[in-house]
């Protein structure tokens, strides 16, 4: 996506707001989910920057408010969508295929959050790859048979069993968020294997004894896919239009201050987070291959034509515009 979206954002809440302060008083705070890591990081300068806040005020609501609870894996994020507790969910690309079956389409992402291959990592030197694994192997992810990583490790599991196979693995995944995750796999207890993300497959790769033994992009046999959306509900995006494109302007704005200037993104992560890594390897995180912040969503399709193949989707998307809201869609994503 490029800036264009923020000016369409603007120009529609101008357009709006007649009809929109007519209709109704929107919300007074917007909450927005983010979990551990990099990936999350448009959420933390968002929050230190109060961007929501300064485009909210300049479509006309100057007390908007906007609060990032951060979560410790999907599941915990797709009830607070669901109760009402939070506005913005934002998680795997798999959570929101769920979310958007389960409620025939109110449930729908705005946009993805950012491009990146996340490998599946192990301390077990008997394993060389996702065929090797064994029922004694456990293996971390942020949460069993719904994260993108779950999902991701159904489809490495179909490449290596055959389609019928492709829960082989699930009874040996255990929810976990990644900084756990990492420390219980680095300390060789009861896990010996974590399909990550930034920075912490970065970090655990550096260290004695960690390799990488498949990841999400060779899985799906792409250069770029979408690990995380950010997923809200219609009734949300009909009742708080302005609160809504507010939202969206700061996540652009979010998004292009982070790639204009990653040193400075790497040091916010820190301060904002509690995370002790150092600069250095946050920022190489950040910038490693094929990380790349990006709203445009690659993959997605793929994804749930896996979900819809295997049954887990009792529907089948048709096209990308099924599962994005339309603002939000850039045309190409995937």
């Amino acid at each position: 996506m490029t800036r264009r979206m923020t000016r369409r954002a603007c120009l529609g809440g101008i357009l709006a707001l007649p009809y929109v302060r007519r209709a109704h008083a929107e919300v007074s705070e917007v909450t927005i989910a983010k979990q551990f890591g990099t990936l999350y990081l448009q959420q933390d300068v968002m929050e230190q920057q109060h961007l929501i806040e300064k485009h909210a005020a300049s479509l006309g609501l100057p007390n908007l408010r906007a609060s990032f609870p951060r979560f410790g894996g999907g599941s915990a994020v797709t009830e607070a969508l669901l109760s009402g507790s939070l506005h913005f969910a934002s998680g795997g690309a798999p959570s929101a295929l769920l979310l958007w079956d389960r409620t025939r389409g109110a449930v729908k992402s705005a946009f993805a959050m950012n491009a990146t291959s996340q490998k599946l990592l192990t301390v077990n030197p008997a394993v060389k790859t996702v065929a090797d694994l064994q029922p004694s192997d456990r293996i971390a992810l942020p949460a069993v048979k719904v994260s993108n990583q779950a999902v991701y490790l159904q489809m490495a599991a179909a490449k290596a069993w055959g389609t019928k196979e492709f829960s082989h693995l699930d009874a040996q995944t255990i929810g976990r968020s990644h900084p756990d995750a990492m420390a219980a796999m680095l300390s060789k207890t009861e896990i010996n294997c974590h399909f990550s993300s930034s920075p912490f497959q970065e970090r655990a790769l550096a260290q004695p004894g960690v390799r990488e033994i498949a990841n999400s992009y060779d899985i799906l046999g792409l250069t770029t896919c979408t690990p995380n959306t950010i997923f809200a509900n219609a009734s949300f995006r009909a009742e708080n239009p302005l609160a809504w494109l507010a939202a969206l302007a700061g996540f652009q704005e979010a998004t292009d201050w982070i790639n204009e200037n990653p040193s400075d993104a790497a040091q916010l992560y820190l301060d904002n987070s509690g995370d002790k890594d150092s600069h250095a390897n946050v920022l190489a995180a950040i910038l490693a291959p094929g990380n790349r912040f990006t709203l445009q969503p690659a993959g997605v399709m793929q994804v749930g034509n896996f979900l819809a193949d295997t049954g887990t989707l009792k529907r089948r998307p048709q096209r990308i515009e099924d599962l994005f809201f339309p603002e939000a869609l850039e045309p190409g994503g995937t």
